[in-house]
């Protein structure tokens, strides 16, 4: 059997990830920063065969993978099983609001233990088994492939760890960077990480 290869890649900038600001589900759209990283990402993966793309439907992940696929000619997919965790009212909210409310916040982040975000948010867990389903579908449908999965920072580093290491009490895989990709490969029951949280802007 052939190997299945997932290409896992974080959209372009967006200006709240300038601010610092939680973005969650808010459905904010790339900078000109984020669109130019779009473009250089879709150069770095000019010649990468993939049978399909998916994206998350939020507009920063679904631009990014529309510029991606371009000198592919194929059309993303959108699949809201990819958005981003729901940080639900801590939405465009700073850092130190979100600490200020939940003094706890960094310690429980840093030391990978879960939690919700906010009174109406997921916890890693839930996003996870929201997404996974995602994943699984669509390696199951590209057996022997290689697929783009354009989505966003957290969620796609949860992916990794899931994917790999599912036993794991906490994730231990970075956060993707912007513009920034993993690829995993599965073959039968083996998966493995080929590359993690790589630019694609070629320095």
């Amino acid at each position: 059997m052939t190997t299945t290869r997932l290409v896992f890649l974080r959209h372009g900038r967006t200006e709240w990830n300038v601010q610092g600001r939680l973005q969650g589900q808010a459905d904010i759209a790339l900078d000109e920063v984020g669109e130019e990283q779009a473009l250089q990402a879709a150069r770095y993966f000019a010649t990468w065969p993939f049978a399909a793309c998916y994206a998350s439907s939020m507009q920063r992940a679904l631009k990014t993978a529309q510029l991606v696929c371009r000198p592919h000619d194929i059309e993303p997919i959108a699949e809201p099983r990819l958005h981003e965790i729901n940080v639900g009212s801590w939405s465009g909210k700073s850092s130190a609001e979100v600490i200020a409310e939940m003094p706890h916040y960094l310690d429980h982040y840093i030391k990978g233990i879960d939690f919700r975000r906010s009174a109406t948010g997921e916890t890693v867990a839930e996003m996870t088994a929201r997404a996974l389903p995602a994943v699984l579908e669509i390696a199951a449908q590209h057996s022997g492939q290689q697929v783009l999965i354009v989505s966003h920072g957290l969620l796609l580093a949860n992916m990794v760890q899931a994917l790999v290491n599912p036993d794991a009490q906490h994730t231990t895989f970075s956060v993707l960077g912007n513009a920034c990709y993993s690829v995993v490969g599965m073959r039968d029951q083996y998966r493995w990480v080929i590359t993690h949280n790589a630019p694609t802007s070629g320095t």
